[in-house]
């Protein structure tokens, strides 16, 4: 072969090479208008195949499947005319094979695949990413097709149109394997996996989601029923009412009616007058007269008279008024002219909520919670009592105010007086004590009235007097004296108020009422420990009932942990139940209840030990206090491969503070300090409570760092002392009565009355429904000496973990956990080898480790030694 031919040849090879690579470049190059313009037609493919099949007629394939080209493209009225099909024979045809042929109206998946690959190459996307959708699109339709086949071959419902050739021989094929009930069974199942699997891959998360749901409509169904009955509660109450006005108004214009006529009678039967008038104009004769004011005496005695000495929330004064009908004390009456003129206040209280508003909040916080369903305890466990009114003994008010001024006046205390002469005393009576505001003259010294308490006592013959000398923002002095009829405060009256109902506190204990017969509520997390103390018997253990009983009924178990100390053995074992929900306690506890003194020691150390990881964790986070901790871990920004998580607040229950000290002596007064030092920005408060307030006890470190303190009655001053500072709690009355200070003012509060009853009704009633799988466990604090950190298992990452210990001459848990990207726990065990290894000093609180070695050559040193 010549020269020539083998250069015609190569130039012919290269020049259809070329244009080879050119059209490469075309469709695969950096620009690939190619492939644009093959997505845009397989899009375009995919829109007529889905028309075509959306409008399929079984009878078109019958109209056009003998129709020749020729008859299409005729002009006249043909066969071809009569398809029904959108896109005419085309469509027929086409839609004979998808629909008939192959899966039915479920082939509608084929052109949705298509027009999703056709998007990819006009969009230049991956089309990885959608290779797992489109395979189950492919899946969903032959199931689907499969499970209308079945149905087809069994009864018939419907056209071969939703199945199609294909689903109906796939389903009598698996038919005869299985049969028609197990294959029945099979393409059940098979439906409602692919269906699951096509809302979400994750399908745990569609369950929960699906049970969410369900349980969604329950509640809507049951706020309707109840919403319903409240509605129909109101109907009847207001039915009643209108009937009972009704019937109110028959009966005074009856007793009018019957007033008239009498009146009538009176006139008829009377002698005619001779010339003066009586009344309107008419004269009687003195005898008459006489009669006739009898009669008219009677009238008006069988009229009760309205006596508005005594109103709610509003004054009730005047010595006139207070006589004008009868009174129970008309048997001892008091001489009127002695009688003080005083203004009696009782204080409405607090409006009452709903009778479902606090199950409804109720479930509307626990609906926010997704660590498990939980149900709040309803408030039908508590002991509604018996429904008490404010007794209110005017007579003995009025007498108890003037001995007190006539005793004062004695020792030449005098009282401001009114322009009429009369005194300005006011009374405001509360459920336990009534407190007595005199306006002593200017020139009055007010420590003497102080001095004259136990005389006022005596005179009263009361069983404690309190003097507030003055009353804070006024200028009078107040005298507590106890009432001779006390009020009851029951829980449930407290917690069924809008007060609790509607709080946005993090701790919300709900106390007792004032004086003012309002709630007295508090904000555990802002005290933020609190301090109880009183003699035996005086309430203190109903009072830690109170405060455990508040918060079970407003905080989730996923926001809230008890660490319980008991050493009385008896008092708060009854929350044990309650372990899986609400309880921390050590990982090798006996009990989750510490009722071992040698215990607590350990207990309360190991809270401690959580107080200072906690601090790392919000170093780490860069944030202040507990909650922008919690909002920032809730909303993602921090990662839980680091150790980061939840955090519950932690109330810390001591119920016998002195027997602690006796047998652990003053080792337990340190992790106390601590705790009450640093523990409120990560959510750990205490609440301790003695009944021997003595300075041994609650020493002044103790005091120091508990602002917020409760005193019951106590038997001595110096007692009352030790607890407030100053006097009072000595005069209280015992069952409940106590004073709270939290360092701004005192205020003197009935505690709620929470029985023993209620106490397991409400542990029985949590602990019946689902807990946590692991309950809440300290972290174990080691010995000193202990093998916490064995060199036996030396962790991979431990060698760099000594380097960055050695390079940074500090050694703490939250260092490693940013250096090496590990977790909390990871690089706890990490720095407890370090410390057996010598690399670090033991364990300092809050503060770093000490780094014991200063070059390499003694790091590798000891690598040697532990042969790592």
């Amino acid at each position: 072969m010549s020269s020539r031919t083998r250069s015609t040849r190569s130039k012919t090879k290269g020049g259809a090479g070329s244009s080879g690579n050119g059209f490469r470049q075309i469709i695969f190059g950096p620009d690939a208008t190619g492939l644009e313009l093959l997505g845009l037609l397989m899009m375009s493919v995919a829109v007529l195949i889905g028309l075509s099949i959306l409008s399929y007629h079984a009878s078109d394939y019958a109209n056009v499947q003998s129709l020749s080209f020729r008859h299409i493209l005729s002009f006249e009225k043909s066969p071809a005319l009569l398809a029904k099909n959108w896109l005419g024979p085309v469509g027929a045809l086409t839609s004979q094979f998808f629909v008939y042929t192959l899966f039915g109206y479920f082939s509608i998946l084929i052109p949705v695949i298509m027009g999703g690959v056709g998007w990819t190459l006009l969009r230049r996307i991956p089309i990885q990413r959608y290779l797992w959708r489109g395979a189950m699109f492919l899946w969903s339709m032959v199931i689907f097709s499969m499970a209308s086949g079945w149905l087809y071959i069994q009864a018939e419902p419907y056209s071969t149109a939703w199945a199609g050739n294909a689903g109906i021989a796939l389903s009598r094929m698996l038919s005869l394997i299985t049969g028609n009930v197990g294959s029945g069974v099979i393409v059940f199942l098979l439906s409602v996996i692919t269906g699951v699997l096509l809302l979400d891959a994750d399908l745990q998360g569609t369950l929960d989601r699906v049970q969410r749901w369900i349980h969604g409509l329950k509640m809507k169904f049951q706020e309707w029923s109840e919403e319903w009955a409240d509605k129909r509660e109101q109907n009847a109450e207001k039915r009643a009412l209108e009937k009972e006005q009704k019937q109110r108004a028959q009966e005074e214009e009856k007793q009018h009616s019957l007033a008239e006529t009498y009146e009538d009678s009176i006139v008829v039967n009377r002698p005619k007058p001779a010339a003066s008038t009586f009344g309107l104009g008419s004269q009687i004769m003195a005898g008459d007269a006489d009669e006739l004011d009898i009669e008219e005496d009677a009238i008006r005695t069988e009229t009760p008279a309205w006596n508005p000495s005594v109103t709610e929330g509003t004054s009730a004064g005047g010595s006139e008024s207070a006589g004008d009908g009868e009174s129970d004390w008309a048997s001892q009456p008091l001489d009127e002219t002695d009688a003080p003129d005083i203004e009696i206040i009782v204080g409405q209280g607090d409006e009452a909520a709903g009778r479902r508003d606090l199950d409804r909040q109720n479930r509307e916080n626990a609906g926010e919670q997704t660590a498990f369903r939980y149900q709040f305890p309803p408030k039908d466990l508590l002991e509604e009592g018996d429904v008490q009114e404010m007794v209110i003994d005017e007579e003995e008010i009025r007498r108890n105010i003037k001995t007190i001024e006539d005793k004062l006046e004695q020792h030449k205390i005098a009282v401001k007086k009114r322009e009429d002469g009369k005194s300005t005393t006011k009374a405001i009576i509360g459920p336990t004590v009534t407190l007595y505001e005199l306006y002593p003259e200017d020139h009055v010294k007010i420590s003497r009235i102080q001095s004259y308490a136990n005389d006022l006592k005596m005179a009263t013959a009361s069983l404690g007097i309190r003097i507030i000398a003055p009353i804070p923002g006024k200028n009078a002095v107040g005298i507590e004296v106890p009432n001779r009829h006390r009020q009851m405060v029951y829980i449930r009256s407290l917690i069924d108020t809008k007060k609790f109902v509607e709080t946005d506190m993090d701790l919300p204990v709900v106390f007792g009422k004032t004086i003012d017969n309002e709630v007295f509520m508090v904000d555990l997390a802002k005290l933020p420990h609190l301090l109880m103390a009183g003699a035996t018997g005086a309430g203190k253990s109903v009072g830690i009932n109170t405060i455990i009983t508040s918060l079970l009924y407003k905080v989730h178990p996923d926001n809230l942990k008890f660490v319980m100390i008991d050493p009385k053995k008896i008092e708060l074992s009854l929350f044990r139940n309650i372990q899986h929900h609400y309880l921390a306690y050590l990982p090798d506890a006996e009990e989750p209840v510490v009722t071992d003194t040698s215990k607590a020691l350990e207990t309360l150390t190991s809270v401690t030990a959580e107080m200072d990881d906690r601090y790392e964790l919000l170093k780490m986070a860069a944030v202040r206090d507990i909650k922008a901790y919690n909002k920032k871990f809730k909303t993602g920004l921090l990662e839980d491969e680091l150790g980061h998580r939840h955090l519950p607040y932690i109330v810390v229950l001591i119920d016998e503070l002195a027997d602690l000290m006796i047998t652990a002596g003053r080792q337990i007064e340190e992790p106390i300090a601590r705790i009450a030092q640093l523990a409120r920005a990560v959510g750990i408060h205490l609440v301790i409570a003695t009944q021997r307030p003595s300075v041994n006890v609650i020493t002044g470190t103790i005091k120091a760092n508990f602002p917020a303190r409760i005193a019951y009655q106590v038997a001595s001053k110096v007692d009352s002392r030790t607890i407030l500072d100053m006097g009072g709690a000595d005069e209280l009355v015992g069952k409940g009565d106590m004073l709270f200070s939290s360092g701004a003012g005192m205020t003197r509060v009935q505690n709620a009355f929470v029985s023993t009853e209620e106490v397991e009704r409400i542990a029985g009633f949590i602990q019946n429904q689902k807990g946590y799988n692991q309950p809440f466990l300290l972290p174990k604090v080691e010995e000193e000496g202990s093998e916490a950190g064995s060199l036996d298992d030396i962790d991979d990452l431990f060698k760099e973990a000594a380097k960055v210990v050695l390079l940074h001459q500090q050694g703490s848990v939250s260092l490693l956990q940013r250096k090496l990207k590990v977790g909390y726990n990871r690089a706890g065990r990490l720095i407890d080898q370090l410390f057996s290894a010598g690399v670090v000093g033991p364990y300092q609180g809050s503060s770093a480790r000490e780094v014991l070695i200063q070059t390499e050559e003694e790091l590798q040193h000891i690598f040697d030694e532990i042969g790592v």
